[in-house]
């Protein structure tokens, strides 16, 4: 059998449990920066897309933009003290929903640089807006525990 623990011991304990589920709520957020990181990486990637002239400096800055934000997320994920032994099933909510309206969205802003808006800051700056709102609401609507 277990020893008892004292009354001081048990109040320390649930103590120590309350601050470490204060620490684990306050970085409980990952979902919501994941999507507003993908939303603002994808806009600069098509504002890149869009605005940047020469094909070769065009094509390594759009990579850039779209790789940079996601690997910068995964690393600062990784390094989160907590982790979820056996994480939660998903709940996938909005998610599908904003990750088809802003592949949509993505393809009906490519049709730019086929009808010959490259370079045209009035059409690629609010397709960018555009495309980071289905992510961005979804961020939103993102419960915070």
């Amino acid at each position: 059998m277990a020893e008892e623990m004292s009354p001081e011991q048990a109040r320390d304990a649930l103590e120590h449990t309350d601050r470490l589920s204060r620490r684990v709520r306050a970085r409980a957020y990952t979902m919501r920066l994941y999507l507003v990181v993908c939303a603002a990486g994808n806009s600069v990637a098509l504002l890149v897309i869009g605005l940047v002239e020469p094909i070769v400096l065009k094509n390594v800055l759009a990579l850039a933009t779209t790789i940079l934000p996601f690997a910068a997320i995964t690393l600062w994920y990784r390094r989160l003290p907590v982790l979820a032994r056996t994480p939660p099933p998903p709940r996938w909510g909005a998610y599908p929903y904003a990750w088809g309206t802003w592949l949509l969205w993505c393809a009906a802003a490519g049709f730019g640089t086929l009808t010959g808006l490259d370079g045209r800051p009035e059409y690629w700056i609010p397709a960018a807006l555009v495309v980071a709102a289905p992510l961005t609401f979804a961020a939103l609507k993102e419960p915070r525990p």
